[in-house]
């Protein structure tokens, strides 16, 4: 049998132990840009406001226009309404879509806030005036159908905007 003395068992250990660190680290590192990857992968359509400081620090000191839809998961038309708003989401480029869940206590502060509650859900409300109180609801307690929806966009937005920001999203009008 053969022996090390223990300046090599010590040099051994030392090098596992070096090399067991490396290991973990890469590992760690992989697991960050997954975690990244998949957050960036994350469509925006799906990004929930859950809170009204949230909705504040999101929509209300934006410069940016914002399409927010209003919905529950009881509620079986914001259910069939769901793939309409995931394509208005991704065909209107230039809005910041975002969505609010009111069986959430957070999500219903902000359709309280907002006054969603009152006109009915699921409800697209576009926010488009500097004004954080105005906004244009473009649909509200019943399903209205994706081209519709564009037409009351698109209406709501013609020849207000005279900028865009650098990624090409509108910016509030100033009235």
């Amino acid at each position: 049998t053969r022996s090390c003395s223990p300046p090599k068992l010590l040099q051994r250990a030392i090098l596992r132990r070096a090399e067991d660190h490396t290991i973990r680290m890469r590992v760690r590192s992989t697991l960050g840009l997954l975690l990244a990857a998949r957050a960036a992968a994350e469509p925006v359509e799906r990004r929930e406001i859950r809170s009204v400081d949230e909705f504040r620090r999101l929509v209300q000191t934006s410069q940016r226009c914002f399409l927010v839809e209003f919905f529950s998961g009881m509620c079986g038309y914001c259910q069939e309404f769901e793939p309409t708003w995931l394509e208005l989401a991704r065909t209107t480029t230039r809005l910041e879509p975002a969505r609010v869940n009111i069986d959430m206590p957070g999500g219903l502060a902000v359709a309280e806030l907002v006054g969603v509650i009152n006109e009915g859900i699921p409800a697209v409300v576009l926010f488009n005036q500097r004004r954080t109180d105005a906004h244009a609801t473009l649909m509200a307690g019943e399903l209205e159908e994706l081209p519709k929806l564009l037409r009351r966009v698109y209406k709501n937005t013609k020849g207000q905007y005279l900028s865009t920001d650098a990624e090409g999203f509108f910016l509030r009008a100033s009235s």
